[in-house]
């Protein structure tokens, strides 16, 4: 008698219909993988479509088992963002609840995720004043999130999208009225775990909001009585990342290491020492690494980590392709596919005959939309570093009421856009 050797499947599988029909039909994998994926995260999986005309981003939320509970509920929560209009949030346009699966209908533009172009700097550094451009755009939508009584709770650079195309001659920062004219546009993105400030129910759990490395210790203790304080301690931290161009606790494998640390040691991201610095590539958690861009043609590989919990595991997107299809259909939702074959995807402003791959084509834009003219003296650059510094030190205090509010934090960032304002009229 000859042995037999089975192929183990590494999905889970239950004989039970209708996860009987999913798992003998041949071409699901297939037909799944062929959406144009913008992200992944751990509440869902984001496509391209249009909706009446228009590009949409479309995120799906699953519903089909007590397991994915969590990211079919973070849809009430996107719904808190339905009424913002404004420059510095993306605009939700509909929120679809299903019996199986929701949706969320967002605009689409072409751009980056801010965590794709902090991992640029390790070549290409960001100027000074495009980093307080780009904190003063993320204070801005917070700005306007707390004045609607609304607290983000996962404030951080993969929820935070740079736009390219539409974002021409912006203004810059009102403050900042004599610096050159930028090329992008900042928009706070994902409210999967924002909660409405007022009415809040003390029993309300905060179990699977934000996420482990950004937040509050308030949060982190899970005791409720939290403040809009906590989307500041959220937004120093981004504010760090940005000036280090490192991710935060990098030398630290552990979420629950960081999270005990963070509440009784009083841990933040400047205390970790570098003696480590150098093997913070394959120290490194998983899904930290190759972080691609939510929104826009201009991405790399997608691997983003999830907002629940701080560091759980992705999306994987298996859901039912059928039924997805059908909810898409009855909403007017037209699904864009994936190429067929390998091609490689260039802004519809770049010439088609240059020998430029995606990943230059990347770098190039980037350095396009952070160039400029705007030439700061060295003592001045170091003096505005260290107001950031004393700046983010305020807002991850670990005393909530010794934060700064968003409004003071903006009036900050306006003040040190000034002096470059001041400095470079006074160079004419």
């Amino acid at each position: 008698m000859t042995s037999t050797e089975l192929t183990v499947p590494k999905i889970e599988i239950s004989f039970d219909t209708p996860n009987r029909d999913r798992f003998l039909r041949d071409d699901f994998r297939n037909k799944r993988e062929s959406y144009a994926v913008l992200g992944r995260g751990s509440y869902g999986v984001v496509i391209k479509a249009s909706y009446r005309g228009r590009p949409v981003a479309v995120k799906i939320l699953e519903k089909r088992s007590h397991r994915h509970r969590c990211r079919y509920d973070s849809l009430l929560n996107e719904a808190n963002a339905l009424n913002l209009r404004h420059d510095n949030i993306v605009t939700v346009l509909k929120i679809v609840p299903g019996a199986q699966y929701g949706l969320v209908l967002m605009e689409r533009f072409d751009g980056y995720c801010l965590q794709r172009i902090i991992g640029h700097q390790r070549n290409h550094p960001i100027a000074i004043q495009h980093k307080l451009l780009i904190l003063c755009d993320i204070i801005s939508g917070l700005c306007f999130c707390h004045r609607h009584n609304i607290v983000h709770l996962d404030v951080k650079p993969q929820n935070v999208i740079v736009t390219v195309s539409g974002a021409a001659d912006q203004p810059v920062a009102p403050a900042a009225g004599n610096l050159p004219l930028r090329k992008y546009l900042c928009k706070l993105c994902d409210f999967g775990s924002s909660m409405m400030l007022q009415p809040w129910q003390p029993n309300e759990t905060l179990v699977n909001r934000g996420t482990i490395r950004y937040m509050a210790p308030e949060l982190l203790r899970g005791t409720g009585g939290f403040t809009a304080r906590a989307d500041i301690y959220s937004f120093g931290v981004t504010m760090w990342q940005l000036d280090e161009g490192r991710f935060p606790y990098e030398e630290i494998t552990c979420n629950e290491v960081i999270a005990y640390n963070v509440v009784k040691k009083g841990l933040r991201p400047d205390s970790i020492t570098t003696m480590a610095f150098g093997r913070r590539a394959t120290n490194l958690p998983a899904g930290l690494r190759d972080i691609g861009c939510l929104h826009g043609s201009l991405r790399g590989p997608i691997s983003l980590t999830g907002g629940g919990g701080g560091g759980g595991s992705s999306f994987t997107g298996r859901f039912e392709t059928d039924a997805v299809d059908d909810v898409l259909k009855r909403q007017g939702i037209a699904v864009e596919y994936r190429a067929k074959r390998p091609t490689r995807v260039i802004c519809p402003t770049e010439r088609t005959d240059q020998p430029m791959n995606d990943q230059e084509l990347n770098v190039a834009r980037i350095m396009e939309m952070f160039g400029g003219n705007c030439t700061i003296a060295n003592n001045e650059r170091i003096q505005l570093r260290q107001t950031m510094r004393t700046l983010y030190s305020k807002c991850w205090a670990s005393d909530p009421a010794c934060r700064p509010d968003a409004p003071a934090v903006r009036a900050a960032i306006h003040q040190a856009l000034e002096k470059i304002a001041l400095g470079k009229r006074a160079g004419k």
